[in-house]
Order: C-alpha cells, then structure tokens, then sequence
C-alpha cells in the first residue's frame, strides 16, 4: 500500500466524522512501517494510526484483539483499541481513486524514550514486562478467527534473501552476503529442533526495543505492537538483547528467570536468535534508501563482531 502522508486537517475532518471526538490538536509523529499521529482533546490524548505495508484488515483487527486481551487480563497499561461509531476497530476508508487505507485510534501512553541504556530498575522491569506478556500468551486462549504473522524458518529465509537485494546499491558485499547465507543456514537447524509447546512458543510483541517501550516514572511501557506474532520467546528476548550492553544482557535474563525459567540451552539458541532478529531488521531496513548509509556501516561491524564468531561457534552473548 502506498499511500501519501494525510494532512494534518484531512485528519481532524475524520476524526470528527468517524469517532466524534472534539480535537484540539493533532501532531504528525512519523511515516516508517506506519504514519502516526497524537491527537489531543480536552480530556484525552489518542494514538492515529494508517497502516501501512501489507497487513490485511483481519491482520490489524487481530493484532487489536490482543491487546484488548492484554488489558483485560494483565496488569500492563498497553493502548487500548478505540471503536469508530460503526462500532469497529479498524476503520477502512476508501478514496476517490478507489484506494483503500485502514486506520486505528488507541487510547496514549505516556513516557519517554529512552536516550541511554536502561537503569537496574529500569531492566528489571522491562524484563517482568516480558515475562506478563509471556505468561499471558501461555495461557491465551486464541480465537479462531486471529491472524497474525508466524516467525519461522520461512520467515528467515525471507528476510535472508531480501538482503541480496543490497549487493545490487553496493550496500552489502558478495563475500558478507556469502556469510549471511552460511548464518542462516546454520540458524535454519536450530529454529527446527526447537519445542513448540506453550511454555516456548506463542504471540509475541517481536520488536520491543526502545523505541517500543517508554519510560514513566522508572517503569517501561510497551507501545507499537504492529509487528506482533506467533514466535519463540526467546526470539522476543533476541530483539530487546539487541539494543542492551552486554551486562545489562545478563540482568535482564537474571530478572526474567526469578519469574520464569529459560530452557537449559537457552545461551545456545539466543544466539542463533540474536543473529536471526538482526537479518529480519537489515531487511526490513533494506526497503528503505534512506537507512543504506546506516546499513553500509553496520553490516561490517556485524560481520566482524558476531557472524563470523557464531560460524566457528566462539560465544558472543552472554559469556
């Protein structure tokens, strides 16, 4: 779906038509895999999102539906989904030109970003956050009509074959693209001897870094569950290992297995996992040409500091 960044009156003019509500102010807050916007009442501050890319509207409904869950059965403070008048979570607007764009209100979290690595504190809460999001989706009864995407073997080939498409911009080089081939297939074995069971596998937020989760009061709140889906827990683990320094690595799995148990191997997969949720970034990454400057800087320092380590099995995480 491609589709222009709506002006900001184009959005009071539906915001009024479809949720009657009364803005005094709206604040455009980005474009990436989606365009944001703050809206602000009187009373009440919302999250507007148009979702881009290509989740269907069952998709978005469904990643709605778990966050209503999460709010229902859970003592996080996550956004709530706000219904239309229609009386539904997804709005699905249709143009003059017969294009079709699906927008979502939800209700705001405050915080604040953070600039810096986390506190003590700050980590033992980000890891009792993950450990009620997993607990939960143990127990969640999913419904039939939920559709949300799976992270698998296929999911990482995907990802694997995206990043040849940088080779063609001279972003990546044939002989790091050759090392990213031979990680991912050594990867590919490990995802597959995994046991799926609820207390290893299920819905997952799979992308909560730091720029998903702010900070209130020394507490992290999870924000941006759009990339939410069926997965390894330890894959969840993987994302948010990737933006900790290698000692806040270790108290944020001290303070998750005070309340949950890792499997006894669980250095060996996080690896593998870790390299696996760095693939699925560069290629998400590698769509955009503005992040290739990033790209060509960080593939190197990856290659160097962790692919070649995992190729001859000498440990970069968790030593």
């Amino acid at each position: 779906m491609n589709l222009e960044t709506p002006s900001v009156k184009m959005v009071e003019q539906e915001l009024k038509r479809l949720y009657n509500i009364d803005v005094k102010n709206v604040v455009f807050l980005g474009r990436s895999d989606n365009v944001t916007f703050r809206v602000d009442t009187l009373r009440n501050k919302y999250l507007l999102k148009l979702h881009l890319g290509s989740n269907s509207k069952s998709m978005i409904e469904s990643e709605l539906m778990w966050l209503e869950a999460i709010n229902k059965d859970t003592n996080l403070k996550v956004q709530s989904p706000i219904k239309n008048l229609e009386g539904k979570f997804v709005t699905n607007l249709i143009d003059r030109t017969d294009n079709h764009s699906f927008w979502t209100l939800q209700s705001w979290i405050e915080g604040e970003l953070l600039q810096e690595q986390p506190t003590d504190q700050e980590i033992k809460e980000l890891a009792h956050l993950m450990v009620t999001l997993h607990d939960h989706a143990t127990h969640w009864n999913v419904p039939e009509s939920f559709s949300r995407p799976i992270f698998n073997t296929e999911h990482l080939v995907n990802s694997s074959e995206q990043l040849s498409k940088l080779i063609q911009v001279n972003v990546l080089t044939s002989e790091h693209y050759e090392i990213f081939q031979k990680v991912t297939n050594k990867i590919l074995p490990v995802i597959h001897i995994q046991d799926i069971n609820s207390n290893t596998w299920g819905m997952i937020h799979s992308d909560l870094h730091e720029g998903n989760y702010v900070i209130d009061n020394g507490k992290p709140y999870a924000i941006d569950f759009s990339g939410c889906g069926f997965g390894f827990y330890l894959f969840d683990i993987a994302e948010t290992f990737l933006h900790l320094n290698p000692n806040n690595q270790k108290k944020f799995v001290h303070f998750y297995q005070k309340k949950r148990k890792l499997q006894e191997d669980y250095h060996e997969v996080l690896e593998a996992f870790f390299l696996w949720q760095i693939i699925r970034n560069f290629a998400f990454l590698s769509k955009n040409h503005e992040e290739f400057e990033y790209l060509s800087k960080a593939i190197p320092y990856v290659v160097e500091n962790f692919c070649l380590k995992y190729l001859v099995e000498d440990r970069f995480l968790l030593r």
